[in-house]
């Protein structure tokens, strides 16, 4: 089974991978963050019945670029559009791995302003419903009444 936690630590993994020499942040943000770097945060997370056996995820993950700022607080844009474009295109393929599962993308966004960029991402997937360890006791004794009609 795959939780929404597992996602965001395979999007940690990719991040670093990509971007060996920046920080990453996960769900917690510290006043005095270091930049470069990143933030991933879960933004929603839902899950319905699909079936007996089977539940629906969609995932709503955030993921903020932080660049190099001035004294003003503004970061070169282009910098900043280069790494929010960087970090879409690792979800190009159209899935992200995740376990020995690959999670549907469903879909890409982003924006900037004058200090960050982000890059939003909807994952799609389905999941084994969790199963009970209590089992229900087995029936003992069955009556069945057969009448003929007319």
């Amino acid at each position: 089974m795959v939780n929404p936690n597992d996602i965001i630590v395979a999007i940690n993994k990719l991040l670093v991978g990509k971007y060996p020499d920046d920080h990453v942040y996960i769900n917690l943000l510290p006043k005095d963050f270091e930049r470069p770097s990143f933030f991933i945060e879960q933004v929603s997370a839902v899950r319905t019945d699909a079936n007996k056996t089977t539940v629906a995820w969609i995932v709503d993950v955030s993921i903020t670029c932080f660049i190099n700022i001035d004294g003003h607080y503004n970061s070169d844009v282009e910098t900043l559009v280069d790494k929010q474009s960087g970090v879409a295109g690792l979800f190009d393929c159209g899935y992200l791995a995740v376990g020995d599962r690959c999670i549907a993308v469903n879909s890409v966004t982003g924006g900037n302003d004058t200090a960050t960029s982000f890059v939003d991402l909807q994952f799609d997937y389905f999941d084994a419903r969790p199963v009970s360890d209590e089992q229900l006791p087995a029936m003992e004794i069955i009556q069945t009444i057969i009448t003929q009609e007319g």
